[in-house]
Formats: C-alpha cells, sequence, structure tokens
C-alpha cells in the first residue's frame, strides 16, 4: 500500500474566473492534483468528495463569498483543511477578516508564483504531520488498551496461584528444620514480593480507571504511620539500616488507611533501597492538610528528572541517567494514591545530601 507521501497532495482552487484558475493551475505544476470549483457551492461538494488537503479561496464570487462557504467546506473536509484566500482585495480590513473568519493565509493578486507554491508546500506539511500524529494517537490508544487487558489477564491468572503459593508456605513454615530456615525464608520472601507486586498491578489499574473507590475512615496518623515502620522494621534491618518515625500526637485525617499505607510503605521502601545509613518518616500538619516526608540519605534526584520521576516506569529513568534505581511501579502507585484523596507526592533535595518524598494529602473532617 503506497503510504500518504507517495500521492500527489489535492489542492481546490475556487474562483469564479476561469483564467483564474487556469493560471493557479499552471503554478503548482504537475506536483499537485488541482480541482477547480467556479462558486462556493461547487467547492463544498468537491470537498466532500475528495481528500483535499489545501483550498485557494476567492472572497468576492457569485453567491456565497468565501467568508461564507469557509466553514462549510471545513464541516465537510476529510482531514484538516487549509484554506488560503487569494484576492484582489488587500486592505488591512480584508485581511483582518479573512483572519477571523478561520483563514490560515491571505495573499493579494497578483500572486507571485514562488511564493504561492511554498505556501501551498508549507501547509501541505503541516497537514500531513497534524494527520500522522494523530494516526499515531490513536495506535498509542489501541496499545493502551490492548496492554489494560494484558494486565487484567496477567493478575487474574497469577494472584491466585501465588496467594495458594503463599498459604502453603506458611503451613510448611513450622516444619522446616532449622538449618534450612534461611533458604526457605528467602524463597517466601520472594513470593510475597511477587504477590505484593501483582497486588500492586491490580491497584494501579483501578485506580488509573477509577474502578477503587476511596473507602474513607478516620485515621490516626501515629498508628498508621507505626503500622508502616514495623512492616519495613524487618527490611532496615538486613541491610543493616535506621528507620526513624517522628509523629505528633493528635494528628487525625479522613483516608483509605489501607491505600495510604501501601503508598508510604513505598515511599519508605525506596528510601531504604539508596539511603546510606538511615531513613526518617515524619508527619506534619498545615492548616487542612496532613503531609508525610520520607527522608533518605542516598544519592538524590537530578533536577531535570523530578518531574518524571512519579511517572509509570519514571525511576527506571533514573537508572539509565546513572541515578536511583527503582522497580517502576511503586513511585507510580504512590502519585495516584495522593491524587485519588485530593492530594499530590513531590520529590525535592534535602539539606545535607539525599532526598525527601513527601506525600501530603486533604486532612478531611476533624474526628
Amino acid at each position: 500500500m503506497a503510504s500518504e507521501s507517495d500521492t500527489p497532495p489535492i489542492v481546490l482552487v475556487v474562483d469564479d474566473e476561469p483564467d483564474i484558475r487556469r493560471l493557479v493551475r499552471l503554478m503548482l505544476g504537475p506536483s499537485y492534483q488541482v480541482l477547480e470549483a467556479a462558486d462556493a457551492n461547487e467547492a463544498i461538494a468537491l470537498v466532500a468528495a475528495n481528500d483535499v488537503e489545501v483550498a485557494i479561496v476567492d472572497v468576492m464570487m457569485p453567491g456565497k463569498t468565501g467568508f461564507e462557504a469557509l466553514p462549510l467546506m471545513r464541516e465537510k473536509a476529510k482531514r484538516r483543511l487549509a484554506v488560503l484566500f487569494l484576492t484582489a482585495l488587500n486592505d488591512q480590513e480584508h485581511r483582518n477578516l479573512a483572519l477571523e473568519a478561520g483563514a490560515d493565509d491571505y495573499l493579494a493578486k497578483p500572486v507571485d508564483r514562488r511564493e504561492l507554491a511554498l505556501r501551498v508546500q508549507h501547509f501541505v506539511r503541516l497537514g500531513r504531520q497534524e494527520r500522522l500524529i494523530r494516526e499515531q494517537l490513536e495506535a498509542l490508544s489501541q496499545l493502551q488498551a490492548l496492554k489494560d487487558d494484558l494486565v487484567a489477564m496477567l493478575v487474574h491468572d497469577l494472584r491466585n496461584p501465588l496467594t495458594a503459593v503463599t498459604s502453603v508456605l506458611q503451613m510448611l513454615e513450622p516444619k522446616i528444620p532449622e538449618h534450612e530456615r534461611g533458604l526457605f525464608l528467602l524463597g517466601q520472601k520472594a513470593v510475597q514480593r511477587v504477590l505484593t507486586g501483582v497486588n500492586d498491578l491490580l491497584k494501579v489499574r483501578m485506580l488509573e480507571r477509577g474502578e477503587l473507590p476511596l473507602e474513607r475512615a478516620p485515621v490516626d496518623a501515629a498508628s498508621l504511620v507505626k503500622q508502616v515502620t514495623d512492616t519495613m522494621a524487618g527490611t532496615a534491618l538486613s541491610s543493616k539500616l535506621e528507620l526513624a518515625s517522628a509523629v505528633p500526637a493528635g494528628i487525625t485525617l479522613s483516608a483509605d488507611a489501607q491505600l495510604l499505607t501501601r503508598a508510604l510503605e513505598n515511599l519508605v521502601a525506596n528510601a531504604l533501597r539508596h539511603t546510606k545509613d538511615r531513613v526518617d518518616l515524619e508527619v506534619t500538619q498545615h492548616g487542612g492538610s496532613v503531609s508525610f516526608v520520607v527522608h533518605d540519605r542516598g544519592p538524590g534526584v537530578p533536577d531535570f528528572l523530578k518531574a518524571e520521576l512519579f511517572d509509570m516506569f519514571g525511576s527506571v529513568a533514573l537508572k539509565k541517567a546513572g541515578g536511583r534505581r527503582g522497580h517502576g511501579l511503586g513511585l507510580y502507585l504512590v502519585r495516584l494514591v495522593a491524587r485519588a484523596h485530593g492530594g499530590e507526592v513531590t520529590v525535592r533535595d534535602r539539606e545535607g545530601g539525599g532526598a525527601s518524598f513527601e506525600l501530603t494529602v486533604p486532612a478531611g473532617p476533624s474526628t
């Protein structure tokens, strides 16, 4: 199948004077397929029947003027139609009227042959680039839909057997000899990491599609942080790192505790992977917002990547840039959880080195 670049662009000349139409046809030469219309009605019919890319239109014609014809032609066009007015009316008022009507350009008669060819070439190129971009966006949309279907299939096919394996390992744990317990626990943790990743993938998909409604309830910030630090204490200990927290008493918020806990665990896990010796989790309240801030003492985040860090697989780009290494999904889930609560997550440089990740959400009704 021939590509669009292999086909000559169709240009429509609309003028009630046959000599003008013939002159424009000669000017454009063999590079274009030139159609001719003597009035607006004929032009509208030709646009509807052909894939016209550029229309060169006279302003003053019997019946409808070029100004009146322009929106009707655009309505019938098969693509974004570029319209150039070619007229003897060369005063500034008519130029302004042409631009107000939606014209892409305005040329006065007599027109220079080279200028006309260059203007037409320019609008053909712009139109084809725009069409290519639209086609690429449609292809990306189809790929996104395929990705969603693939994710749903993977989550469905992996979640149940992984849950079964986890349950079996829990039942077997008391029966494992002491000298083999280390190896057993290593495998158990690996299965749990895979299951956690699958569950995160499910949460991401549901949050993206708005299918995971928040189960808001009064949450005590200190209790939430303790749950997070208790969960992550084993990871910190195995890496010989310190995990500390500071939460003023009495801070409460209305939130989905399960999702918010998972988001904070992801932030702490990210910090533990990159810190040199210590991670601090602190909570502050400013007006109607509560902020959970995770400080690490790692390599920091380059300024040019801060905005992309919370995109899906954004942390993978950091690895390629020689910075942090991430799993590409955890921080994206943090942002989705934050936005689902009406908040946001940001990263900034930590004084003394490292990075500070701040998850801020509205406190909601006081309890």
